[in-house]
């Protein structure tokens, strides 16, 4: 009996060390397989005129998967928005508020303000007709029928440079490259509808609009009563909060991501860096935030430059390791990935991957955000392989001038991935 025993134990013990190599090597065949699909895939991307780079690490097991020229750095176009998405999750959490108030300034005379309606913009996108309409109306019902002084728009936030750093001189102001100020009103339909006063002029058209409003809710203001402040209004201990109208971070994020909106995008690089200032934060302060984060989780700075918070500046540069290394710590983070992956665009399926990878493992598999500006086709994102595991991936192409081919390059490259 005892030798029975034995045997039996004996081949038990066989037993689970060779089923223990089947899966090593079944683990072992799905990473060569695909490591070999995406060498091949290299292979013709250097027979191109364009520079590719590609970088994927299995985030299931830990480890790297492929690297092709991953440490060169490139051009991110919009891929630099998960940049700023994760840094700005990681520093303020998603809960986080842009934030626009109305304030009165002054005393009452009966139903009469005699002072100002300070309205001090937080760089809102997401600000509202909505919003500016129910901001009359709590003007109104505070009490006031006439504003003796002046709607005055405290744009205080920023430094007052309209462009970001780096961008083209040619390309704006535009739908897509907007000017720049913390007093926005209603961006999303008044760009789509071309209304260039709002694109050219948008704190203007913020007041304008407010006027008009005040007027329907039965607030008596004068004629030429509007004004710009590009310095913080000194309403301490003299003034009365009216209305506040706050966004999140998380509320935002779906359009910035996939409709790759550059507004949403620089709102949320401003925003970051006004977490450290009191007033007049510029570029420089939202590039210090994102430079501290990826500092943090070990990304050599000597190569990467950080100048805007879209991407639509010619002065970023990142490697594809670089914004694989952003993913696998967005991840590693329950509260950043949960919020971060459902913004993404999905493929064959919603935002700027609507119609890219209709069919095939790739389709409604991958999540990842695109990224295009002349010369310049990126992709950056998480995809699940055929064995469960999940991939951070970034794809960078510089260089090309034909971007269906480029485009159509990474889509191979996600359908190996996900095969």
């Amino acid at each position: 009996m005892k030798q029975l025993l034995f045997l039996l134990v004996l081949f038990a013990a066989a037993s689970a060390q060779r089923l223990s190599a089947q899966g090593a090597e079944t683990s072992l065949s799905w990473s060569d397989d695909l490591c070999q699909r995406l060498d091949d895939l290299a292979s013709e991307a250097d027979r191109v005129e364009h520079f590719t780079g590609i970088c994927v690490y299995d985030l299931t097991a830990e480890q790297p998967i492929y690297k092709h020229h991953a440490h060169k750095v490139m051009r991110p176009a919009s891929t630099q928005k998960i940049l700023t998405a994760v840094a700005a999750l990681d520093r303020l959490g998603k809960d986080y508020a842009f934030r626009t108030t109305a304030m009165q300034t002054g005393y009452m005379e009966g139903t009469t303000l005699m002072g100002n309606i300070v309205v001090r913009g937080g760089f809102d996108p997401m600000f509202s007709y909505g919003d500016l309409r129910q901001m009359a109306r709590a003007i109104h019902e505070a009490g006031i029928d006439s504003i003796g002084g002046q709607l005055i728009g405290d744009v205080s936030m920023t430094d007052g440079v309209r462009l970001g750093n780096g961008w083209c001189w040619d390309d704006v102001p535009s739908s897509t490259t907007p000017y720049l100020t913390p007093l926005l009103f209603n961006h999303e339909q008044e760009v789509n509808s071309r209304n260039t006063k709002c694109v050219e002029h948008p704190e203007e058209y913020f007041l304008l609009i407010l006027l008009r409003e005040l007027r329907e809710a039965g607030v008596a203001v004068r004629d030429g009563a509007l004004g710009i402040s590009t310095f913080p209004q000194n309403v301490a201990g003299t003034s009365r909060t009216l209305y506040t109208q706050e966004h999140t971070i998380e509320q935002m994020l779906g359009q910035m991501m996939k409709k790759s909106d550059n507004l949403y995008a620089e709102a949320l690089f401003y925003l970051l860096g006004a977490s450290g200032k009191f007033s007049q934060a510029g570029w420089k302060d939202g590039a210090r935030q994102v430079e501290t984060f990826l500092q943090k989780i070990g990304v050599n700075m000597d190569h990467v430059v950080i100048a805007d918070g879209s991407g639509l500046s010619l002065y970023n540069y990142v490697s594809p390791q670089d914004e694989v290394r952003v993913l696998c710590y967005a991840y590693q983070q329950p509260a950043i990935y949960t919020t971060l992956s459902p913004a993404l665009p999905v493929a064959g399926v919603d935002g700027t991957l609507e119609k890219r990878m209709k069919s095939g493992p790739a389709f409604r598999n991958v999540r990842a955000k695109t990224g295009s500006v002349k010369g310049v086709f990126t992709l950056a994102g998480y995809v699940t392989a055929s064995n469960g595991h999940i991939l951070a991936f970034s794809i960078m192409c510089n260089g090309a001038m034909k971007g269906d081919a480029a485009r159509a390059f990474q889509d191979k490259i996600c359908q190996a991935m996900a095969q």
